[in-house]
């Protein structure tokens, strides 16, 4: 079977493989707090969800900016609310009772900082607490993400793509440095560089920068020859490996964060196109793609599952690893059918209701259209 181009797939309604890849993501965050080692770490999955976060929001402003011409950051904060925050506060409403009736007092100092996404930095100052609320500091940083970027991608857009590209590789230099100054001369520790905004938006920026190297036709040649072939994702992953295992924290927690990242961008761009091969067709699998789909409450809940799993101590340690796994699955599908769908449906309705109005401003003016991204490359 021929793989079709990666402009083609790009072209597709809903992108192949991001689901699988999420479903990668979340299951590596989840065995890797299990205690179960693997090539592709809880690091990784953490960081190539921020990869994929940079680049997914971007790829759908440029989208949006390509039809209406313009960004509506009214739009974008209530499409973000109602699909994170409803998922989000009933975690946390039950996560603080739950704290609160056994007595974990270290919930008392991390609800302020739950309550309102800066969980981060709680960690990155104070370190990780004994709470069920800890691991929420990556999605204070994909928050505080969301919060900033639509401000800054339309001060970005207006100037050109080249000169977002530029400004995106500048600032992923610069976060790196600045990480790695900070640990390694200025002695902030590891929390700091692995949990703070300033120290990780080197992440997200690769991904928000592939979203803009996808419109040029010289990148997309090369996004086609490193997803050519089956097995070349497996290199990726070896170079992940590696990077994750080089000797000395000056490394791990200097440059690495952003050498992982670029090479977790590779692996998206490998498997959005190789997902419509036999070998990798796997990510799209109907279980890969409903796991992916729950991937951000199976986030949220999979610390109850794993301590619930580890509960069953009467069982091999093996089942009881299953077992959490399972009932963080089951507790994610809960969150998801019965708390989130209601309020996604609102989105999609609010979408819809976008898409008729930005299809009334494209009449109005219509010089401030492009032929969109993909229209370009066929004329070229």
């Amino acid at each position: 079977m021929d793989l079709p181009k990666l402009d083609s797939v790009l072209a597709l309604r809903k992108l192949p493989g991001l689901d699988g890849f999420r479903m990668i993501a979340v299951m590596a965050v989840v065995l890797a707090h299990s205690g179960v080692g693997s090539f592709f770490s809880a690091r990784h999955g953490v960081a190539g969800f921020f990869v994929l976060s940079g680049f997914l929001i971007t790829w759908l402003l440029l989208k949006e900016y390509e039809k209406a011409g313009r960004i509506s950051l009214r739009d974008f904060y209530m499409r973000r609310s109602l699909r994170i925050f409803p998922a989000y506060y009933a975690f946390l409403f039950a996560s603080i009772s739950w704290d609160l009736f056994r007595g974990n007092d270290d919930i008392k100092d991390v609800i302020l900082p739950g309550l309102f996404y800066l969980m981060n930095y709680h960690n990155a100052l104070e370190g990780h607490s004994s709470s069920s609320l800890a691991h929420l500091w990556s999605l204070a940083i994909e928050e505080q993400f969301y919060l900033l970027w639509p401000m800054v991608f339309m001060f970005l857009i207006k100037r050109g793509r080249n000169f977002a590209i530029g400004f995106l590789v500048i600032v992923s230099v610069m976060v790196m440095a600045w990480r790695t100054y900070s640990f390694s001369i200025l002695d902030f520790g590891t929390s700091y560089a692995y949990n703070a905004f300033d120290t990780r938006f080197d992440n997200l920026a690769i991904g928000c920068a592939m979203a803009f190297l996808l419109e040029k036709k010289h990148f997309l040649k090369f996004a086609d020859k490193v997803s050519s072939r089956p097995w070349m994702p497996i290199i990726t992953l070896v170079f992940l490996t590696l990077s994750r295992q080089a000797v000395g924290s000056d490394y791990t927690y200097g440059p690495a964060f952003t050498v992982d990242a670029l090479l977790l961008a590779v692996l998206l761009l490998q498997l959005m196109r190789l997902s419509q091969g036999r070998f990798w067709g796997w990510l799209n699998h109907p279980a890969a793609i409903y796991l992916g789909l729950i991937s951000y409450p199976i986030y949220l809940w999979h610390v109850w599952g794993i301590q619930a799993g580890n509960k069953l101590n009467f069982l091999p340690e093996s089942i009881q690893i299953l077992a959490g796994v399972f009932i963080s699955c089951a507790l994610a599908a809960i969150s998801y059918h019965f708390l989130e769908k209601p309020f996604l449906s609102l989105k999609q309705k609010y979408e819809k209701a976008g898409k008729s109005s930005n299809s009334t401003l494209a009449a109005a003016r219509p010089e401030k259209l492009g032929t969109g991204v993909f229209e370009k490359h066929k004329k070229n």
